[in-house]
């Protein structure tokens, strides 16, 4: 292997009389480098806006979430449950009863989930920076109070400094729905606004009315010890992984414990398929431009016939020389695939420290999460990139020279 790797290096690198394959080489070598470029770039900002949008429903949801695989509620005092609260990688537990209901506000209605939460909620969840306006209130004696997202208080033109209460109106859970009366398969309750928050987030922002846990119940007509799933926080420094198996070990096949990405396993499934997809639509034109090699090795082999010859004449056998011009194609598409990686690498880490590419212009500035384009280097990605690419070269380099072990067969 190592003659054809040198004959090969000296054609590739190696001063000719006539360059115009040399140019074209290096043409080929261009377009494939901008290929692998664009990948990588693509892939990292992909990753950019996962980690950002992440960072964001990391703030409203807690570290594992407990819930029924079947049905929806569950007894609080089951004793699986008091079990898994008492594992030492648990730092704050609360639970949370979940449905959907109806909320009124002056002339505006909509549908939204009432999320009801036990009193230590504030200590699993830090709402302070996601709070908006007003505070963090779900009780004030016997008038309920609630914290409404922001998507929902625009919708409803809710607002803390109008004393208007928020009109709940909540199924019953266990009614049949009388249709000359509909209305007694309904509680209806007032609800005062205390705060408004946002995570920035159209999937949190439009959908949460936060109330007690106590009100919710009320509203819902469950009993006191019926929830919809039991929220943790873990110990700083405690494996996530780990922690599931054990909460799963303990209560079985009923229970279901999801982590901050599976709780919207929708959404990251869906931002996963967008990013494979883009990598596959610039793969096939990466490809347009990797069989250009095809033709720069065939006009090759024509000019080289004669080094062919004596080659031949020096005891060279057809396989020998065909691993010359493979290897000639190869390193072609691999010098091309190299720099273009570390091109893309080094404009993603610019782009990193200091924001490049922005989002929008500046009249737009401060409307979007970021200023600009987040990108994050994963070296999976890199390397998924760089075989790619490798790879296609290689088979496309074996066309044209397959023909040369044929031609003294």
């Amino acid at each position: 292997m190592k003659f054809p790797f040198y004959i090969a290096f000296r054609y590739l690198f190696s001063p000719k009389k006539h360059s115009a394959i040399n140019i074209i080489s290096l043409i080929c070598a261009i377009g494939i480098g901008i290929g692998a470029l664009a990948l990588v770039c693509v892939l990292s900002v992909y990753n950019g806006f996962q980690d950002l949008i992440s960072g964001t429903f990391s703030q409203f949801d807690p570290d594992l979430r407990i819930s029924k695989v079947e049905g929806k509620t569950f007894n609080k005092q089951n004793e699986s449950l008091l079990k898994v609260k008492t594992l030492p990688c648990i730092e704050q537990d609360a639970f949370v009863l979940e449905e959907n209901a109806v909320v009124k506000c002056g002339e505006r209605q909509t549908w939204l989930t009432i999320k009801g939460v036990s009193d230590n909620y504030k200590q699993l969840i830090d709402f302070k920076p996601l709070l908006k306006d007003g505070r963090f209130l779900l009780s004030n004696g016997e008038t309920p109070f609630g914290v409404l997202g922001l998507t929902l208080a625009v919708k409803l033109n809710a607002s803390i400094y109008v004393p208007q209460p928020l009109e709940v109106y909540a199924p019953k859970h266990d009614a049949n729905i009388d249709l000359s009366n509909p209305s007694t398969a309904f509680n209806q309750e007032n609800v005062f606004l205390s705060g408004v928050y946002s995570v920035e987030q159209e999937e949190i922002d439009g959908r949460y009315l936060i109330v007690s846990l106590q009100e919710a119940q009320h509203l819902f007509g469950y009993t006191a010890n019926d929830c919809t799933g039991l929220e943790l926080k873990l110990k700083p420094g405690s494996n996530i992984e780990a922690s599931k198996k054990a909460i799963k070990e303990i209560l079985g096949q009923d229970y279901k414990v999801e982590d901050k990405k599976e709780q919207h396993q929708d959404f990251y499934r869906m931002l996963k398929v967008e990013k494979w997809i883009s990598f596959l639509i610039l793969t096939f034109i990466l490809l347009i431009a990797v069989f250009n090699v095809t033709g720069s090795l065939s006009m090759l082999i024509i000019e080289k016939k004669n080094d062919i010859n004596t080659l031949r004449n020096l005891g060279a056998d057809s396989s020998t020389i065909s691993r010359i011009f493979l290897i000639e194609g190869w390193m072609v598409t691999a010098l091309g695939a190299l720099t273009g990686a570390l091109v893309g690498v080094a404009l993603c880490l610019a782009q990193q420290q200091w924001g490049l590419l922005k989002l929008g212009g500046e009249e737009e500035s401060g409307m979007f999460l970021t200023d600009s384009y987040p990108v994050v280097v994963q070296p999976t990605d890199i390397l998924i990139v760089l075989v790619t690419v490798l790879a296609a070269g290689l088979l496309v380099a074996w066309l044209p020279t397959r023909h040369l072990a044929a031609n003294d067969q």
